[in-house]
């Protein structure tokens, strides 16, 4: 071929590429723009023109051919910039529809994003390499976030990266919609990568990847996070910020310091202080944390067909034998091992940073408590879940918290009762009484029941082996399938714990039953707006604590006395069993009990005070009611070198 015919075919070729590239480029230009009007971006015009700038500028102005290596140095660090800023419009649109409270928030988003790209480049050296991973980085948390916010109602946390055996176990039950929004940001994303993928570079820069590179690195990032700070909440959620700066604050935040005034001194005076006490009773305690089981009367009014919980309402309505009212919780439409963890340890996870899984993060090895305990005091202590064994990480927690045995799904026959694709309440509750019957006369013993009848999603795919027998009427009526479902499963969970209280009145052991719920369910959020209504466009944490509110009750074959509308939360609520039901108690059990009396309910939210005013959680460490409980929590679950095991047991 001729040289001239050569010449020509480049050209062509060139043409073609330089056609291609104005074609990609404005497509992704057509669907970025339109995001710059949203949420927040709609009235910040100079923050918005600013990204959309940063973002579409290199793919315009590329360097020409045989340009100087500055001239390319410099496109690179513009695409980097223009990468952090398509990554966080991108994603903030996915999440929450480029919705933040704070203006500064997008660019300390910007910047974390850049650093994520301009670590890839310093390890690379490629610049389409580290743009593209970059990218699948970002739009892999994005999505991941989109629909664990769909289906949870919270964003994605560090402890949830520790929980991805339990994510893989309950996906299975939740149908991913294909929404818009979603095809809208794949979309412009990949365009983005074509464009940048089809550049003619044959551009290098040696590795950076040195010392010094990555110094310099964390100067620019921690100067320019200085410069656009806005201070950190935990409790804050992550509408206040962007999503990758939330998650990353929250998981360097996952470390948990000691108290001021923490010494040995201290720790020696508080033992002494407190002081367990003997009981009169050792009956069979068995605890049924119900999962998703909740009063959704508690967030607001709404009308049914019927009565969707009789038998518990009958319970907290002043039952003989039964103390009952409403519990505080630290989780919303998931994370049920946090409810556990407060039940089992009588820890707080006000005490903790916001967003932790204990179970995941902190339990590693054995700890002292309600189920050591009761072990000492020779009871057969068991676990029961009708699940996965790989879930929270159960297998070695419940070792650590004392267990004798823990049991799963697959000591269920095969063809137990199911409720959709779960365990009804009705077979676990079988398995229950067979427990009992089972054990040995002379040995009490502790059962901890958790459910899995209830557990979310809400959906028309997922009705097998289910009757809808509950549906909202009145204004709500045929809105809220969801919301049918989930009422529908609460009437079955009824009738079933019914059944147990009445098998053992009739039982001639001495017996308790502690029942609760573990969280609302994650049900359609519009639900909950309505129910809320004003609150629900609020910022402000106190009013949404009606959503961390679940039913309990404490019930007995034998005399106790009788109270109801009692305020408590999870981690005072074993302590507050054992006293109420005659059984003995814990020094640590001691301390709770005083401090529920200056604090009736804490979260990781706030704590409420014996006058009702709540205060947010981080008032708490000021708190001098708290400041005992606080030290001891952290001698439990952290310094086991100075931990006296046999002070958080209960005595014998």
């Amino acid at each position: 071929m001729c040289s001239a015919c050569k010449e020509r075919d480049k050209n062509k070729k060139r043409i073609g590429i330089i056609a291609a590239n104005v074609v990609l480029t404005a497509a992704f230009a057509a669907l970025l723009f339109p995001l710059l009007r949203k949420g927040s971006l709609s009235f910040l015009t100079l923050t918005a023109a600013l990204l959309g700038l940063l973002a579409i500028l290199p793919l315009v102005l590329r360097p020409w051919q045989h340009a100087p290596a500055a001239v390319l140095l410099l496109h690179d660090a513009l695409l980097l910039a223009s990468s952090a800023a398509a990554s966080l419009v991108l994603v903030e649109y996915l999440v929450k529809g480029c919705s933040i409270g704070l203006e500064t928030s997008f660019w300390q988003g910007w910047l974390v994003y850049l650093a994520i790209n301009i670590l890839l480049y310093l390890i690379t050296g490629r610049v389409r390499i580290s743009v593209c991973v970059g990218m699948a980085v970002a739009m892999a948390h994005g999505l991941i976030d989109h629909y664990v916010l769909l289906f949870r109602g919270t964003p994605v946390l560090l402890s949830d990266v520790y929980s991805i055996g339990t994510a893989a176990n309950v996906a299975e039950s939740y149908s991913a919609p294909v929404e818009l929004s979603v095809l809208w940001v794949v979309g412009a994303a990949v365009l983005y990568c074509v464009c940048v993928c089809l550049m003619q570079r044959r551009w290098k820069v040696r590795r950076l990847w040195t010392l010094p590179g990555a110094a310099v690195l964390a100067v620019v990032v921690f100067a320019g996070l200085h410069i656009t700070d806005t201070g950190f909440n935990l409790w804050q959620s992550n509408k206040t910020y962007s999503e990758i700066y939330y998650f990353l604050r929250c998981a360097v935040s996952s470390a948990v310091s000691k108290p001021n005034g923490y010494t040995a001194e201290k720790l020696d005076e508080i033992e002494s202080n407190y002081q367990g006490a003997d009981g009169t009773q050792t009956p069979n305690l068995i605890v049924i944390m119900n999962e998703s089981f909740a009063d959704l009367q508690a967030v607001g009014e709404f009308e049914t067909n019927e009565d969707y919980m009789p038998f518990v309402h009958s319970m907290l309505d002043g039952a003989e034998n039964t103390v009952s009212g409403e519990l505080l919780v630290s989780t919303f439409g998931g994370g049920t091992s946090n409810t556990e963890f407060e039940f089992l340890t009588g820890s707080s996870m006000g005490f903790l940073p916001y967003g932790t899984t204990p179970y995941q993060v902190y339990l590693r090895s054995d700890t002292p408590g309600l189920v050591s305990g009761l072990a000492k005091q020779g009871y057969r202590t068991v676990s029961l879940h009708p699940y996965s064994s790989s879930s929270w990480n159960r297998e070695k927690v419940y070792e650590y918290l004392g267990f004798d045995e823990q049991l799963y799904d697959t000591d269920f026959p095969a063809d137990v009762e199911r409720i959709r694709t779960y365990i009804s309440d009705h077979a676990d509750y079988q398995k229950v009484i067979e427990l009992y019957e089972n054990k040995q006369p002379d040995e009490p013993l502790f059962l901890f029941n958790v459910t899995m009848q209830n557990h979310g999603g809400y959906d028309s795919v997922n009705t097998t082996n289910f009757e809808e027998r509950i549906h909202l009427t009145g204004e709500f009526a045929g809105e809220y399938p969801q919301v049918d479902q989930y009422l529908s499963l609460v009437r079955y969970s009824d009738e079933a714990i019914q059944e147990l209280v009445e098998y053992f009145a009739d039982a001639d052991e001495p017996t308790a039953i502690v029942f609760f719920g573990d969280h609302q369910p994650g049900v359609t959020n519009g639900f909950y707006d309505e129910l809320l209504g004003e609150a629900a466009q609020s910022d402000a944490r106190e009013p949404r604590q009606v959503k961390l509110v679940t039913p309990f009750f404490i019930w007995a074959n034998y005399d106790i006395e009788e109270a109801q509308d009692v305020q408590i939360s999870a981690n005072y609520l074993a302590a507050y069993a054992l006293d109420t039901l005659g059984c003995a108690t814990s020094a640590y059990d001691a301390l709770r009990l005083q401090t529920r009396q200056a604090v009736p309910r804490v979260n990781n939210d706030g704590f409420y005070t014996a006058d009702g005013e709540w205060h947010a959680i981080a008032m708490a460490e000021d708190y001098a009611a708290l400041t005992d409980y606080r030290m001891m929590q952290y001698t439990q679950l952290f310094d086991h070198k100075n931990r006296n095991d046999a002070w958080y047991e209960t005595a014998s």
